[in-house]
């Protein structure tokens, strides 16, 4: 499937961020607070209508994500009618906002969720989400959402603050037999700012460790092979992403050039993306295919983008764990490098 995508160039998954607006205060936040402004948000019936867009070109899976996408008073008729047109579902959410009324209906409409555990204790964890009585909030939907028999995945940013909590999460999923994942890379604000940085783990050899090499598992890690691809992730091929005003563009990190689809129309602007990404090639800047570290790094054009403000350049950030994932021999699985 993923491979007919690519050479068919229909979007097989679509990334969709429903709003900006979030009720964490994380300070380590990829999305700057300008961002987090309710303005400009696509309505209900602009949403359904980009479904039905999206449906038309052949797409399967949706991601939605935020912000928090809770925070929209209609989403649950936007995951009905989802459901409805026959998408497979996923949502990234922190939890806070499931109520017992909603865990029955998503249950019921089976998509995949994600919760984000960035600590175990109380004290840490509301030290992260900047909200008194997050914890047990999350803690609650959680524990009802796997009770229910929901689709259950839960991860973890790993931060300075939460360094010594990351095994304590882990065995907290193993014990409810839920798959779990945790990043230990914090990215730069959209905005191209840096500040998320001073919360990074210090811990780095730490989190190589207790990294999960799964070489049956596909990722959407991306690198450039010797063919001088440089979107090898799909990005623009078979996947992209909308943002909450209904513009498209080519990832959740890349938000330059955007594509109105409201003022054209999805094929249109799917057509533009495309055409767009082909065209961008490897800069000198850009030493990946002969990189050393090739087999090591989850770089990827979008990490570059937000930190070098291009796509080709190398990060810093995703070196400095590909150096320690060498010294430890732990290699990323690709999917095409086997």
């Amino acid at each position: 499937m993923l491979n007919k995508a690519r050479d068919k160039g229909f979007p097989l998954l679509m990334i969709f961020e429903l709003t900006y607006r979030c009720n964490f205060k994380c300070k380590h936040c990829y999305l700057p607070a300008a961002y987090k402004k309710k303005r400009g948000e696509l309505k209900t019936k602009e949403i359904f209508t980009i479904l039905d867009q999206l449906k038309d070109t052949g797409c399967l899976y949706l991601r939605f994500t935020g912000g928090e996408p809770f925070m929209r008073k209609d989403i649950m008729d936007i995951l009905r009618y989802a459901k409805k047109r026959g998408f497979e579902l996923i949502i990234y959410t922190n939890g806070s906002l499931i109520d017992e009324r909603m865990v029955g209906e998503l249950t019921a409409l089976r998509p995949d969720i994600e919760i984000t555990i960035p600590a175990m204790s109380k004290s840490v964890f509301e030290r992260i989400s900047g909200v008194v009585g997050s914890r047990n909030r999350v803690f609650n939907s959680t524990r009802l959402l796997h009770k229910k028999g929901a689709s259950l995945r839960l991860k973890t940013c790993a931060l300075k603050a939460n360094e010594e909590e990351i095994k304590d999460i882990r065995d907290f999923a193993a014990s409810l037999k839920i798959p779990y994942e945790f990043d230990a890379m914090v990215l730069p604000q959209l905005n191209g700012s840096r500040k998320p940085y001073r919360y990074r783990t210090r811990k780095i050899e730490d989190m190589i460790q207790m990294e999960k090499v799964d070489l049956n598992r596909d990722t959407t890690y991306s690198w450039v092979p010797d063919t001088g691809d440089l979107f090898n992730c799909g990005a623009g091929q078979m996947k992209a992403a909308i943002t909450p005003r209904g513009w498209l563009k080519t990832c959740v990190n890349i938000d330059k050039p955007i594509f109105n689809i409201l003022e054209s129309s999805f094929r249109n602007a799917w057509e533009d993306l495309k055409r767009f990404v082909g065209s961008i090639k490897p800069g000198d800047d850009h030493r990946c295919a002969k990189c050393e570290l090739k087999l090591y790094c989850a770089w990827c054009p979008g990490m570059s983008w937000l930190e070098n403000r291009n796509s080709t350049g190398c990060n810093l950030q995703c070196r400095h764990f590909a150096e320690s994932r060498k010294k430890n021999q732990k290699q990323i699985y690709r999917g095409d490098d086997k």
